[in-house]
């Protein structure tokens, strides 16, 4: 598991919950944890909310898996990695993690065979979509930012 699920998951195992509002999240990742300021708290759950870790429903931001069967390690702060700017190439690669029960290192892997099978013809973003598509991983939100950069064209 990556540090952005560890973060988004603080908050639900904090709070012994399943499902917490916008303001509850941010407000625990801000004031109670003190691991970020409010705006990046609202990145964090922008993110989490892109790779599949959470889902909006409702009204409340639920974790998409059960908050009580993940070990935080103990003394877990996130890194100032978190907050960088993630290309389109991170955030496919993030959604693959999340949802397709493979490690960043096989995701890299498989997006580099892809690249290789088909001669090196393809973007990395491109074979990233193509790997996450393949792993039944909706990564569709990305798909018009791929489009644009590497046909040079607007959708």
């Amino acid at each position: 598991m990556d540090e952005l699920f560890f973060v988004v998951a603080s908050p639900f195992k904090n709070n012994a919950t399943t499902s917490l509002s916008i303001k509850d999240f941010e407000f625990s990742l801000s004031f109670d944890l003190k691991w970020m300021s409010p705006a990046q708290a609202s990145k964090v759950r922008d993110q989490g909310i892109m790779s599949g870790i959470l889902k909006f429903d409702e009204g409340e931001l639920v974790l998409n898996m059960d908050a009580s069967s993940i070990d935080i390690p103990a003394g877990f702060k996130p890194s100032s990695d978190l907050f960088r700017e993630k290309g389109t190439i991170d955030m496919i690669m993030d959604t693959i993690v999340s949802n397709g029960g493979i490690d960043k290192r096989e995701v890299v892997s498989r997006i580099n065979q892809k690249q290789e099978t088909l001669g090196g013809l393809l973007d990395a973003e491109v074979a990233a979509l193509l790997v996450a598509h393949e792993l039944g991983c909706d990564a569709g939100s990305l798909f018009n930012d791929v489009y644009e950069r590497v046909s040079g064209m607007s959708v």
